[in-house]
Order: C-alpha cells, then sequence, then structure tokens
C-alpha cells in the first residue's frame, strides 16, 4: 500500500528526518535507516536501492517517498511506519507527537485485504511456473522443534516478588539442574529476597485453553545460592521443586548476528508465552546479546534458545540500549551471555558450576 502523505504533513515529517542527529552524513544514515529496518527480510534490498548521498533535507524527501511508496515489509507493517517507529524515540515531544498523529491519520500498521496480500508474492515469476514459493524469509522449521519448546518451557518458572511497600513484583526463572533456577539480579539480589519469594511451575494454559494445576515452592532456607550484579543474573536453590522433566541445557556459545533466538518467559507477570518470530539477533559477543525478540516487565529473568533450545543468555532488559560495538543506541531488548555466566559461575562459584555438567 503507497502511504501518501498530505503536503503539509510531508513537509514536516521531512523537516524532522532531516533534523535527526543521525542524518548528518551518508554513514550515519545508512545506520539510522538499517537499524529501523533490523530483522525486515527486504531490508537489504531498501538500503540498495536508497539513494543517501546528499543534502540532509533531499535524502529526507528520498528515504520518506521511498519508504512511502514500498509498501508492507510484513503483515500490517508498513515501511514507512516500521521507520517512523523507529525514530520517534529520537525526536522532541512536539514532534514525537505529531508522529503519533501520523498513525492515527494514515494506514502505517494496518493489515492489508487478502487479495493485495496474495497479489503481492507473485514477482516477476510467471503464474504458470509457480508450485510453491519461499515468501520472504524462509520461516519453514521441522515440527520436531515444537516438541523442543514445550519440553524447554516445562522449567521456566514465575516468580513473585514480595516488596517493602507491601506490592510485589514478577519475574521469570528458569531451572538450570534439578534444585537450582537462575534469575536476574536487578529481580532478586540477595537470600532474604529469595527466600522471601514464590516460586510457581506450570503457570500456562492447556491446549484446550484452560490453566494448568499449578505447583508453587520456595527457596530451600540457607540453600546454595550466588548473584552477580554486574552480569545481572542470580543462582537459588529451590526447597522440593515438582518433576518439571529436564533442566534446561546452558550453551558455551557465541551467537552471531541474524540468528534466531526465542524466549519462553512470563510478560508482565502473566501466564506462560513463547516469542519465536521476528526474533532476531541484532548484536552478539562474549558478554551481551541483543535482539528483536519481544519480551514485556515480567520477562526479567528469562532463557533466551537457539534454534536446538539450548539457553544462549539471560534476558535482562530492553528499550534504547547501546551497542557496545559502535556506542549507538538502538530499539532493543538484552541479555548476558551463557559464555560469560559459565566462565563466572566456573570461576567463583564451583560447586553451582559442578552441578550444571550433569
Amino acid at each position: 500500500m503507497t502511504i501518501q502523505l498530505s503536503q503539509p504533513d510531508f513537509q514536516r515529517l521531512i523537516k524532522i528526518v532531516s533534523n535527526l542527529p543521525d542524518f548528518a552524513n551518508v554513514r550515519d544514515r545508512r545506520r539510522l535507516v538499517a537499524g529501523a529496518l533490523e530483522g525486515v527480510p527486504q531490508a537489504d534490498i531498501i538500503l540498495a536501492r536508497l539513494d543517501l548521498d546528499g543534502m540532509p533535507m533531499n535524502v529526507a524527501v528520498e528515504v520518506v517517498r521511498f519508504l512511502g511508496n514500498f509498501g508492507q515489509v510484513a503483515y500490517g507493517k508498513e515501511a514507512l511506519g516500521i521507520f517512523l517507529n523507529y525514530i520517534q524515540p529520537y525526536t522532541g515531544d512536539e514532534d514525537n507527537s505529531f508522529i503519533q498523529d501520523l498513525f492515527q491519520t494514515y494506514p502505517l500498521d494496518t493489515p492489508a485485504t487478502p487479495n493485495r496480500l496474495i497479489d503481492r508474492w507473485r514477482g516477476t515469476d510467471n503464474i504458470a511456473d509457480i508450485k510453491e514459493k519461499i515468501i520472504g524469509e524462509d520461516t519453514l522449521r521441522h515440527i520436531y522443534i515444537l516438541d523442543m519448546a514445550l519440553d524447554a518451557a516445562k522449567a521456566v518458572v514465575h516468580i513473585k516478588i514480595p516488596k517493602l511497600n507491601g506490592l510485589t513484583e514478577a519475574a521469570t526463572g528458569f531451572m538450570i539442574a534439578p534444585d537450582l533456577l537462575m534469575t536476574n539480579n536487578h529481580a532478586i539480589a540477595s537470600q532474604e529476597e529469595a527466600e522471601k519469594a514464590e516460586y510457581t511451575f506450570n503457570y500456562q494454559l492447556d491446549k484446550n485453553g484452560k490453566e494448568c494445576p499449578i505447583v508453587t515452592v520456595n527457596a530451600l532456607p540457607n540453600g546454595n545460592f550466588y548473584t552477580n550484579s554486574e552480569l545481572d543474573y542470580t543462582v537459588i536453590k529451590l526447597n522440593n521443586p515438582p518433576d518439571f522433566g529436564n533442566h534446561l541445557k546452558l550453551k558455551n556459545k557465541q551467537v552471531r548476528r541474524d540468528e534466531r533466538v526465542a524466549i519462553i518467559q512470563h510478560p508482565g507477570g502473566h501466564l506462560k508465552k513463547i516469542s519465536i518470530q521476528n526474533n532476531f539477533v541484532a548484536y552478539a559477543d562474549t558478554k551481551v546479546v541483543q535482539y528483536t525478540t519481544s519480551t514485556l516487565p515480567g520477562s526479567s529473568g528469562s532463557p533466551v534458545f537457539d534454534d536446538d533450545f539450548h539457553v544462549v543468555a539471560i534476558h535482562h532488559s530492553g528499550g534504547m540500549l547501546t551497542e557496545p560495538s559502535t556506542q549507538r543506541k538502538y530499539l532493543r531488548n538484552a541479555g548476558t551471555s551463557m559464555i560469560a555466566v559459565l566462565k563466572d559461575l566456573q570461576t567463583n562459584a564451583p560447586e553451582i558450576y559442578a552441578q550444571l555438567q550433569g
């Protein structure tokens, strides 16, 4: 769908884009557009076709026109809408409000009609030659991945943490041994907090949409406990946890940009869910992993899985995060790599590390 902005809206948007701090030169413009399109299958096509060389105002005209005419990059997601969502945090209050108004005025985030969606995948092929096609990203997966996800989900735990003000906070944790749970340091930072918290297994819906029977346990008084605030993780020994199947395997693995990572979590402190779409790694080193996988408050402490459902990171935060290699800010979620976690446990908590080898 072509987005036809009114002339006043077009002119104001051009001014906003051209005045962005990251629009001063070709290199920064490319990084800006690439960051906005992170995880979009057509990103390379768009970047190849965009001419980003020239005066900021002229290039802003090119970018807005091109993205407005490009159409959808995912179901219900216009290319221009993706870009505007990305730049919104970089704008002032008035410009921010203007961009929000654009989403109310124009179909920037509206599902396409079924007929148009069917027509879009034809491309330049002769219709008579088309039998089956990979449409955009290859999303085909072996069916056993569903079994692995369900097995892994059994080890993911809802955590309720009482606070001094009488309220409670929620987090997620996961079993890394038969009686050891891992979560974030910013969720539970001390043995005292660990012993006051409640750990609930099976807080999820069954295939009929009914809540499953739950089991809630506590931490073992004076049990094994280790925390690291810099890496933002904590390990807690639970008291008589139920039989949840197999604990999760921590993988000493360097993940790479554009690999997929799924997260099983308790978003908002609610029923267990899995984020398994639009879930690309955007940056990774031996300590930090940043990704586009969806989370919410309450997801802190969730396991970040590779395609084999091994844990490659522990989720801890999201927002406009600094990418370590470039020091630039991007809208992403992030976790601590298991490379750093396992190295820390081996050095500073060898009795816990030894239990992970079984």
